[in-house]
């Protein structure tokens, strides 16, 4: 069940829903909480082959998003985070969506990965997929409104701790390719 404006207010101020630094109370929307662009980008280096199968070192060059902005030219991929950091109780999930305005301009700001269920033990950034898809150049700018996060309770809490992999995610990070590849798995 997707929590609605009203439910989401009384969870943030009863703390199953923490928003970091601070949060506004116009930023609630109907069926989720809008935030905003953070101040970080990670730009890929071009020319690099990925195995996925191993772990890598990705380059990536890290830029400082300042009130000039960052022209992400038609067809291009960089990494960046919200400004917030979220943190739920164990048994509320976020879901991060785009902003219709913006994607009707051709920005997508998460390519697969739409759902955050590692944010109950701490507070993290949300590490954003933003690929320009349109045929416009677009001016990202710093605390700009990028996108949507939806909330759902769950059937029973989350029971496992959260994964290691992003531990302290307060702002973007490149992929830790570090991750185990199960080259079979039985099912019982």
């Amino acid at each position: 069940m997707i929590l609605s404006d009203t439910t989401i207010a009384e969870y943030i101020n009863s703390e199953k829903i923490k928003i970091f630094p601070y949060f506004n109370q116009a930023d609630i929307r109907p069926t989720g909480i809008r935030i905003h662009l953070g101040s970080e980008l990670l730009i890929p280096c071009k020319n690099q082959v990925i195995d996925l199968s191993l772990p890598h070192d990705i380059k990536y060059e890290h830029q400082e998003l300042t009130e000039e902005g960052y022209l992400l030219e038609k067809n291009n991929f960089i990494l960046a985070s919200t400004f917030e950091t979220i943190q739920t109780s164990n048994n509320i999930v976020c879901h991060i969506e785009g902003r219709s305005t913006i994607a009707r301009l051709g920005l997508s700001i998460h390519c697969t990965s739409g759902i955050m269920d590692n944010n109950h033990d701490e507070p993290r950034a949300i590490v954003l997929e933003l690929k320009n898809l349109g045929v416009f150049d677009l001016l990202l700018k710093p605390n700009i409104p990028i996108g949507m996060v939806l909330f759902s309770e769950l059937s029973q809490p989350i029971t496992q701790k959260s994964q290691d992999q992003y531990k302290n995610q307060s702002s973007v990070r490149p992929p830790n390719m570090n991750f185990r590849i199960f080259k079979e798995t039985k099912f019982r």
